[in-house]
């Protein structure tokens, strides 16, 4: 029944990460700059930390109660991945939701489940399991060549400048994916926070809010200083007051949306057991991508690319999917 319930709460987690993107492509009159700022401070700061001090009793005292290495790792983790997420937010704007969403995820559903192994069970790292997870990760990185090149066929390929862009596209889109694999082994490091918010009274659901409120608060600092500095260079301050109210609304689905899914996400690896966090994570990812995809393709990004280009394209999903699924039934073996 547990495992039912767990999966389940990892559905509508997947959903909300793989549509949260989407009110973005619905603002009116800003620049990328303007919603990305709004959506941080709403989603990485607000709703964070109104969640966390909502659910989880004395949280000052909770991080009080913790070794220092444990808060300067979340720090770490928390900082890196901001920067992830800046890296993701300009990927998906140069590549869109049908290619930028799975090459990202992909990456984040390998890497956040081979890392947490590789770390907390190295004993089972040459066992049938852990293998499984390897050579799932591996066939994922086929998958994103597979991406990688339905991108460059959709495009002029004739053109040397317009390849040097894809290729830097790309590496962005690799970059933000490894990066943003760490709030699954943030949550993991962060197990002695979740104990002392456990002592503190948290329920089991709820505990795990403690590595978010610090770990996605951390992180809004790379997005905020790149936003601004955009907002400054591009001149776009004054967008703030155009749409003021459908652009705002915009934001905070998006806020809502994407913290929500790390709070269910988090709440459904209790439900699936111990190795919650590693077979939970690509799960996770795997909704996510198939969700994000699917709005990809519904707002017709794709239409009027060559078929062969749309053909790599379901390929490379195809592969990435396949991957995720034996990485995730590897807790069967």
């Amino acid at each position: 029944m547990n495992i039912t319930v767990g999966l389940l709460i990892l559905f509508i987690a997947g959903f909300f990460q793989g549509s949260f993107i989407l009110p973005m492509t619905m603002t009116r009159k800003w620049n990328w700059e303007n919603s990305w700022f709004t959506f941080s401070l709403l989603g990485m700061v607000l709703l964070n930390l109104v969640l966390a001090f909502a659910f989880i009793p004395n949280l000052l005292a909770v991080y009080r109660s913790v070794s220092a290495n444990t808060l300067l790792l979340l720090l770490i983790f928390g900082l890196s991945w901001g920067l992830g997420a800046v890296l993701f937010g300009i990927a998906m704007n140069k590549l869109g939701m049908a290619l930028g969403y799975p090459v990202i995820m992909g990456l984040i559903a390998s890497f956040g489940a081979v890392i947490p192994m590789l770390i907390f069970h190295t004993d089972e790292v040459i066992t049938p399991k852990g293998v499984t997870i390897m050579v799932g990760a591996l066939i994922v990185v086929y998958g994103i060549v597979l991406c990688a090149k339905a991108h460059y066929l959709k495009g002029n390929t004739s053109n040397g400048g317009v390849h040097q862009k894809k290729n830097q596209d790309i590496l962005i889109a690799v970059a933000a994916g490894i990066l943003s694999c760490l709030p699954n082994i943030g949550y993991s490091f962060g197990q002695p926070l979740i104990d002392e918010a456990l002592k503190a009274g948290a329920s089991n659901f709820m505990a795990g809010n403690a590595v978010w409120a610090l770990f996605f608060t951390m992180g809004f600092i790379p997005n905020a200083a790149y936003t601004i500095y955009l907002i400054n260079k591009n001149q776009s301050f004054s967008l703030f007051n155009q749409s003021l109210a459908r652009n705002s609304l915009a934001g905070l689905a998006m806020a809502f949306m994407w913290i929500g899914s790390f709070y269910l996400y988090g709440i459904s690896t209790i439900k699936l057991g111990t190795w919650g966090a590693i077979i939970g994570w690509p799960l996770f990812i795997s909704l996510s991508i198939i969700t994000g995809n699917l709005w990809g393709l519904a707002k017709a990004e794709w239409k009027g690319a060559s078929v062969n280009a749309q053909v790599k394209l379901k390929q490379g999903m195809m592969v990435i999917f396949f991957a995720i699924i034996i990485i995730s039934f590897c807790n069967l073996l």
